[in-house]
């Protein structure tokens, strides 16, 4: 066989062609005895003589070496690619020809006999021959192209052979899913009678001359020997020959539905054809539209072949929703004539063989508003339009609502996903945008302005702009605003992603349309969290492209004035309380010796009020505010039983007391019962037995109530971190971190940088990374303003058995369950993966989700500071 996967060294490089004498030789030692030696004279010989044939012949047994480390050319095709004379005919000798390359080339008899092979010596000297090559400008794609064409003849006179078919095949499965293949089996039926069983010739030989470009190789479970082409690369240039020789990839993806499917496709098949037409890769700007394979039909030969291939896949796989689906999105983003009627076609069959699946229900929405978008131009067809599209987005929407994480599939739900899916709702605030400019330039714009946003008296001409959606539209939105105003305040896709910036930017204007409020005034409990986060350039304001102002002192005094005479006027509200006892520590955030804070005691009283009511039935707003007030703080010079936690109380008194590493939050004694500096406790019968760890579960239970269907597949931000200070100001928002990542970013970036847009894009990745890696915790600023906290680990069993342990916040004389950050992601992401186990004693920086208290950095040394 041309390629196997025997005979790597432990280290990963390939020893099978070396020398006997050279076997035990490190990769490192193989370049000291036979590159280093000789690489100034190969370089030299390149320079000069790039376009010679024993320079191709080299760079593509470099080639060969690296994708597939033991395949080899047989030396009748190297005397092709050299050219006559060969040696047969009176040439010189090979072994000439090749020099100076002959130093790292090897050719050997296989154990079989026949032609001599030729190959590299090492896979660590054909990599650096193909650094040099690249450094000379040697083209390796010009290489791999004219490796190709070696089989360019055979495939013009042999298009409908059997190995000429196997081997497009091989290609197309290698291009567009790289770690994909063959089994044997059905390469040898693929090739017909009679296979190497029943008498006929092997595999290799049946398919000369492409067997330099395929490999073999045995799964480490066993089985089947499996087959595929030895790198995309090559795959790439072979479906480029083909295609230059009229073999279309659209012919070759019918042939290969055709080919592997049998009368019933396996579900290894089916998933290989969904992969090769529907498998959307990341791109900049999230997902591409389409798949690879798709996208190159579209455009090296033409939209109907796409849609050809997708029919085809669509009738001979009935039963999966995702080929019609694909083409209905093909087709309403072709738009032209007559494109949104098929888009709907295909749309509706789709839903039919998934009619529960709320995915697959948002593409007849994305349809509808398409053409509302793009065909809608007067009153009536705006309302039409508008209404089909609104009824779309809400079916999906109910759906979604049905829908249950992965965890919870054999409940009897009958659609699950691992993430709530959010597009009806979105959908629906785009299509009311849309509908609203719309209908605002109509000739009864300023009718229809007024009708739109609640005007009762208000009422257009034309009867059809009376219909039944129009009079709930406003509310709708402002319904819609509220869920993602905290959907968005409260996670994020993932720990190194967000939104797009169109996202919020859609869901504000529209918002602003409807009411003619501003997002940015909101005062609600999520947009009091994201106030702060105003001015900072990757706030999701700042990435909408809005003009955004940070929030003043003045500013942030004045919306806490104004909730606190609504609370006062409303004092058995408790979402006003809430709002009201957010808004100081907010303020705090900003001026921690604010005179307008309160005592501490003062909010804890307003708080107690509402514990005994409705217990532990409140929002997870209510407990975290109860966790945030109530949580111990550490008395200086306490007298522990355990000797072991002496030195670490003496440290944080030493710290309490200002005599070492005093920071700004540190305040004048006399301030503590004008402000929310204060560390004085409300009367005992506030503080007698208070359980927090009651509270943390009454949290996390009404999370799940509450929050955890829309927020699962999700990572959840964390709001505040425990800090040095005291009272209100120990609670250290998250914006205050990011602002300091983003003075450290924007210090390192480029001077020149001047496209704000881009600039903003590469501090947002930046700062992502730094929360991912944990970078964010060495840098000297953030360990100033946050208290590490001492922990314990505690296993359910024996930690021999590996089972989950529980982490504990050891502060105050209380010890308190918190999760740890990767637990968190985890659970959130229905991950199976264990979170990394916690030794004890153990620091971390204690963070609050909406879901509870989560450790942070728990168990690394880089907390300089600690308690």
């Amino acid at each position: 066989m041309a390629c196997s996967t025997t005979g790597l060294l432990a280290d990963g490089s390939g020893s099978e062609y070396l020398s006997d004498d050279d076997k035990d030789l490190t990769a490192e030692e193989v370049l000291d005895k036979y590159w280093h030696p000789f690489v100034k004279g190969i370089s030299q010989y390149v320079k000069s003589n790039k376009e010679s044939t024993n320079t191709k012949l080299f760079s593509l047994l470099a080639l060969l070496q690296v994708y597939a480390p033991e395949s080899y050319l047989p030396m009748s095709q190297c005397q092709e690619i050299l050219g006559p004379p060969d040696p047969i005919h009176g040439g010189p000798p090979f072994e000439k020809r090749m020099a100076p390359f002959t130093v790292f080339i090897k050719t050997f008899t296989p154990s079989t006999g026949g032609d001599l092979h030729v190959c590299m010596i090492h896979p660590k000297i054909a990599q650096k021959s193909l650094q040099l090559l690249a450094e000379l400008k040697v083209s390796r794609s010009a290489t791999v192209k004219k490796f190709v064409e070696g089989v360019s003849k055979y495939v013009e006179l042999n298009k409908e052979s059997t190995n000429t078919k196997l081997f497009s095949l091989l290609a197309l499965l290698k291009a567009y899913a790289p770690k994909s293949y063959l089994p044997m089996s059905q390469c040898q039926e693929i090739l017909g009678p009679p296979d190497p069983i029943h008498g006929g010739p092997p595999f290799e030989k049946r398919m000369a001359p492409f067997t330099v470009f395929i490999k073999t190789f045995t799964p480490s479970t066993g089985g089947d020997l499996r087959v595929c082409m030895i790198h995309p690369e090559i795959a790439q240039k072979s479906l480029q020959l083909l295609a230059d020789l009229k073999v279309s990839r659209s012919a070759l993806v019918k042939e290969c539905m055709s080919s592997l499917s049998g009368d019933e496709a396996q579900p290894h098949v089916i998933k290989l054809i969904k992969d090769l037409l529907t498998k959307r890769e990341m791109g900049e700007n999230g997902k591409e539209k389409f798949s690879r394979l798709i996208e190159d039909i579209k455009q090296q030969e033409n939209f109907h072949n796409a849609v050809s291939v997708l029919s085809t896949a669509s009738g001979q796989f009935m039963t999966y929703h995702i080929f019609p689906q694909t083409l209905a999105r093909l087709y309403y983003i072709r738009r032209g004539s007559n494109s949104y009627v098929k888009a709907e076609e295909w749309a509706k069959q789709a839903i039919q063989i998934a009619p529960q699946n709320s995915y697959v229900a948002d593409t007849l929405g994305q349809v509808y508003k398409n053409s509302l978008l793009r065909e809608a131009q007067w009153e009536m067809e705006v309302l039409i339009k508008g209404e089909k599209a609104i009824k779309a987005f809400k079916a999906v929407e109910e759906k979604a609502e049905k829908e249950e994480g992965l965890e919870m599939g054999d409940t009897g739900v009958v659609s699950v996903s691992n993430s709530f899916n959010n597009r009806g709702l979105f959908g629906y605030i785009q299509v009311v945008k849309t509908v609203f400019e719309k209908l605002s330039c109509t000739a009864e714009g300023d009718v229809w302005k007024k009708v739109l946003t609640g005007d009762k008296n208000a009422k257009p001409d034309r009867s059809l702009g009376c219909n039944s959606l129009i009079p709930n539209l406003k509310l709708e939105v402002e319904d819609k605003f509220e869920f993602f105003e905290w959907y968005l305040a409260y996670s994020k896709p993932d720990k190194e992603s967000l939104e797009p910036p169109y996202f919020w930017k859609d869901i504000v204007l529209c918002y602003e349309l409807y009411t003619t409020k501003q997002a940015t005034e909101s005062t609600s409990f999520p947009g009091l969290l994201d106030c702060l986060y105003h001015g900072l350039r990757t706030s999701k304001g700042s990435r909408a492209e809005f003009e955004e102002a940070e929030k003043t002192v003045s500013d942030l005094k004045a919306i806490q004035n104004g909730l606190r005479t609504t609370y006062e006027a409303n004092d058995a509200d408790v979402k006003e309380a809430e709002r009201y006892i957010l808004s100081n520590i907010i303020l705090s955030n900003k001026v921690p010796d604010s005179p307008e804070l309160p005592p501490v005691k003062e909010l804890k009283t307003i708080i107690h009020r509402f514990l005994v009511e409705e217990v532990g039935r409140r929002s997870p707003e209510f407990y975290l505010l109860v966790l945030l007030l109530f949580w111990p703080e550490e008395q200086p010079l306490m007298v522990q039983e355990d000797k072991e936690d002496e030195g670490v109380e003496e440290q944080q008194a030493a710290e309490d007391d200002g005599s070492e590493d005093k920071t700004w939050e540190a305040k004048d004694s006399d301030e503590e019962e004008e402000t929310g500096e204060e560390t004085a406790q409300p009367s005992l019968d506030l503080m007698l037995d208070f359980d927090l760890q009651k509270y943390v579960t009454f949290m996390e239970d009404t999370f799940e109530k509450k929050y955890a269907k829309y927020l699962r597949g999700r990572y959840l931000l964390p709001l505040f971190f425990l800090g040095r200070g005291s009272g209100l100001s120990r609670w250290v928002h998250k914006s205050r971190l990011d602002a300091i990542l983003e003075e450290k970013v924007n210090t390192n970036r480029p001077m020149d940088d001047r496209n704000e847009k881009n600039k903003r894009k590469g501090m947002q990745k930046q700062i992502d990374e730094m929360w991912s890696s944990g970078e964010v915790w060495e840098i000297p600023e953030i360990q100033e303003i946050l208290l590490p906290v001492r922990g314990e680990a505690c296993y359910l069993t024996a930690p021999q058995e590996h089972h989950e342990q529980e982490v504990f916040a050891c502060i105050g004389g209380k010890r308190i369950k918190v999760t740890t950050e990767d637990e968190s992601n985890a659970l959130n992401n229905n991950s199976k993966k264990r979170p990394k186990k916690t030794q004890n004693p153990t620091f971390f920086y204690l963070g609050f989700t909406i879901q509870g208290p989560v450790a942070f950095n728990q168990g690394r040394t880089g907390t300089k500071k600690q308690p």
